[in-house]
């Protein structure tokens, strides 16, 4: 037995003793509830939609609490719970929270493996780290690591395909809402792509891709950094998507994301033809990947993914933060995807505050109007991330009553 695993079985089994002295801080009570929280505008659709996103967007709000009181607030990913995650949950209580993961010198490092359900449903992560860090006085980020920068830049994931939608204003629909994001304070956006995917003809798609980021470009000027991302919507079509590249070089677009499925070979190639071309833009990928095994063949040994994307909810701040030490190793960067979560806005903003390698976080532009955030403020592209215990969040009672109560799920 090495020592390694022989300190992780001690703290396993002093995991699973009673508290005695220290009940009061046991976790006594998990609830879940479905929340409804809302963008700042309506959003269209993307490649693979099937309608737009809509105004709104649903959640499972998590809360744990200890026997005194103290309260954890996250949230799940995008499944809502079903009958197994219950079961694991339940397996939290009567656990101290500071026991539940491995920690040195105040940050924690690892997942303790007597608790199996944190390696499988590392959304937890939300919710423990907020009450973990209420039980410490420390914030989220300062459990990860230390302050790397003092603001985090985030860029507004919200431009989708309001042409399509809106058919009578066409590109300008796009352009108009750039000019929004811009004149609101962000230095970033995210523009969506592979049009030609569903809801247009293969190459009409791809000339209103490249219609849209061209006029955008035009629209906001040199200085906004303008990424783009296709959600594989050109799968199959590779040199319709060089015909985007192509066309578009001149708009100087930060990164292309998700252009096509995860493929090493496909991936080389576009590598290849990049650099023969002198097209310097980042790859970005990796949201639906929820293990850093598959990651590392992109990154290793050639890097392909210059900038790695694991969900921030789906791999939890434990995963993300393995990943980037790897791709900085690569010399790549880390931005955690997020979409449809108000939380997972703020996680991201922890992780880039604590993560030399992961310079910025996508904002959703969303808001959960149960949900309390104390310290967080936007200012010309960047967010203030607090020093407040935790993520810094709390539950409005009286709005949870109305609106979330009766649906609640209560694990004790």
């Amino acid at each position: 037995m090495n020592r390694r695993f022989f300190l992780s079985t001690l703290a396993a089994q002093a995991a699973l003793r009673p508290l005695n002295a220290q009940s009061s801080r046991a976790i006594r009570r998990i609830t879940l509830a479905p929340i409804e929280c809302r963008f700042h505008k309506f959003v269209a659709m993307n490649s693979y939609d099937t309608a737009p996103k809509g105004h709104t967007y649903s959640n499972t709000l998590v809360r744990i609490f200890t026997a005194d009181g103290a309260e954890g607030v996250g949230v799940m990913e995008y499944r809502r719970p079903d009958d197994e995650f219950i079961k694991s949950a339940r397996t939290l209580l009567g656990a101290d929270p500071l026991t539940l993961y491995e920690r040195k010198d105040g940050r924690i490092t690892a997942r303790n493996p007597a608790f199996p359900v944190l390696r499988q449903y590392r959304h937890l992560e939300s919710g423990l780290f907020d009450l973990i860090g209420k039980l410490t006085s420390k914030p989220a980020w300062q459990l990860i690591g230390s302050s790397v920068r003092g603001r985090v830049e985030v860029y507004d994931g919200t431009l989708y395909f309001s042409d399509v939608w809106f058919p009578r204003l066409g590109v300008q629909a796009c352009v108009e809402e750039a000019g929004e994001a811009a004149k609101k304070g962000y230095r970033g956006i995210k523009l969506k792509m592979g049009r030609g995917s569903k809801w247009m003809e293969r190459r009409a798609g791809t000339q209103r891709d490249i219609d849209v980021t061209n006029a955008v470009r035009r629209a906001v000027g040199k200085n906004m950094r303008i990424l783009v991302d296709a959600n594989n919507g050109y799968k199959d079509f590779h040199e319709e998507l060089w015909r985007y590249i192509s066309e578009t070089a001149a708009s100087n677009v930060g990164w292309f994301e998700e252009m096509f499925p995860e493929n090493v070979a496909h991936y080389n190639a576009l590598r290849d033809r990049m650099e023969k071309s002198g097209i310097r833009t980042q790859i970005a990928e990796g949201e639906n990947d929820t293990e850093i095994s598959a990651f590392l063949p992109y990154l290793k040994p050639r890097r392909l993914y210059d900038v790695v994307q694991m969900d921030i909810r789906r791999g939890g701040f434990l995963d993300n933060l393995e990943l980037a030490r790897i791709a900085a190793e690569a010399g790549a960067e880390s931005v955690p995807h997020n979409w449809g979560s108000q939380v997972g806005v703020f996680m991201g903003l922890h992780f880039s505050r604590a993560v030399k390698a992961a310079p910025a976080a996508e904002d959703d532009r969303s808001t959960c109007d149960v949900v309390i955030a104390d310290g967080y403020e936007f200012r010309d592209g960047y967010y203030s991330v607090p020093d407040k215990p935790g993520l810094g969040l709390t539950v409005d009672k009286k709005l949870y009553e109305m609106k979330c109560a009766k649906a609640e799920t209560v694990i004790e």
